[in-house]
């Protein structure tokens, strides 16, 4: 009999869009990579500290790792839908639009090949694999700071409220 996943799914589904609010902006989106990282060093550390102790103390690390990863997994997804559209150049929105779910769909096989690898290696594969992808969405953080530089229009914008 298999363990019944629908509670989590649940409060991930009620969870996802009130997190995708501090996600609207590509400068908003940006500075969710932050906790997004962090997010997953969390993660991976608790799996791994969750070896060391005791039956309640792995449970309790274990539920944390858990709940880091599934925060993780929204932040992610936030953050690479407003990328995937807003940096797009206007001529190209449908291309980068096919590569963001080409890359979703490696994501989705590479993933368990890498869990099964932390797992594989012990205690110590949980934290390289969380800082392995901290360390990429920082590396990310960094790239799309240079292109969310826009070159200022020619008109000024003017807002509603100024007519």
């Amino acid at each position: 009999m298999g363990l019944d996943t629908a509670p989590l799914e649940l409060a991930e589904q009620s969870a996802q869009v009130p997190l995708a609010r501090f996600g609207t902006t590509s400068a908003a989106a940006r500075a969710l990579l932050a906790p997004l990282a962090a997010a997953f060093a969390v993660g991976g550390l608790a799996m791994a500290f969750s070896a060391t102790g005791g039956p309640v103390t792995a449970s309790l690390l274990l539920t944390a790792a858990a709940v880091a990863f599934t925060l993780a997994e929204m932040l992610h997804t936030t953050v690479s839908w407003e990328f995937s559209v807003a940096l797009a150049p206007a001529t190209s929105l449908g291309g980068y639009l096919g590569v963001h779910g080409i890359v979703q769909s490696a994501q989705r096989g590479i993933g368990p090949l890498a869990v099964t690898a932390a797992m594989a290696t012990g205690p110590i594969g949980w934290p390289a694999f969380g800082t392995d992808i901290a360390l990429t969405c920082m590396i990310r953080r960094r790239l799309v700071r240079d292109r969310m530089t826009r070159t200022p229009l020619s008109v000024p914008p003017i807002t509603v409220s100024e007519h």
